[in-house]
């Protein structure tokens, strides 16, 4: 997880982001071996990580949304039996804020026309292996409304099973079973 902050989850291992010496050797541990369950790199300036990462990684633009309907529920959705939330990668050309609206409509059976964008509430950052390597994946999250009434369908060729609305008192028990950039981005 890459942030500005250190963490407070249970990330065991964690590292500044000027502690380049440091910060190298862990990514090559992780990388080479994948020993390492997770890592924060905390102290984060977005202007001066892309160069030191890109060393490491295929970078990849995405862009999401964190909805919310007219009962002030949120929408979440399961993937890979994970709660997680709608987002996918910014095609050529495409503004996030484009991609974000595109994404959640795709992913939820969602009529453009029933989605109200708002404001960036952040970005996140998360590696995974992709093709020979691995990808650096900056998502940007918005807040959105829902304002349609009716059943929402997940996008199953994206392994989607599910479209949830829920009571935003419930969130905790479903961040059990999300990512930790997802935990530190719902917490805002």
């Amino acid at each position: 997880m890459l942030s500005e902050k250190v963490s407070d989850e249970k990330i065991k291992t964690k590292i500044h982001f000027l502690d380049k010496h440091s910060l190298q050797n862990h990514l090559n541990i992780f990388l080479d071996t994948n020993n390492l369950c997770s890592i924060n790199i905390y102290g984060i300036n977005e202007n001066e990580y892309l160069q030191f990462f890109n060393e490491y990684f295929t970078f990849i633009q995405a862009a999401g949304g964190i909805i919310h309907n007219m009962k002030a529920e949120l929408l979440i959705i399961k993937r890979l039996g994970f709660v997680d939330l709608p987002k996918g990668k910014v095609e050529p050309g495409e503004l996030p804020e484009e991609t974000a609206v595109r994404e959640v409509c795709e992913e939820c059976g969602i009529k453009p026309e029933d989605i109200i964008l708002h404001d960036l509430l952040g970005k996140t950052y998360h590696i995974y292996s992709y093709k020979k390597g691995f990808a650096l994946k900056e998502t940007w999250w918005f807040n959105m409304d829902f304002i349609g009434n009716y059943k929402l369908n997940p996008q199953t060729e994206e392994d989607i099973t599910d479209v949830i609305m829920i009571n935003q008192i419930l969130l905790e028990n479903y961040l059990q079973n999300t990512y930790p950039s997802l935990q530190e981005i719902l917490k805002v």
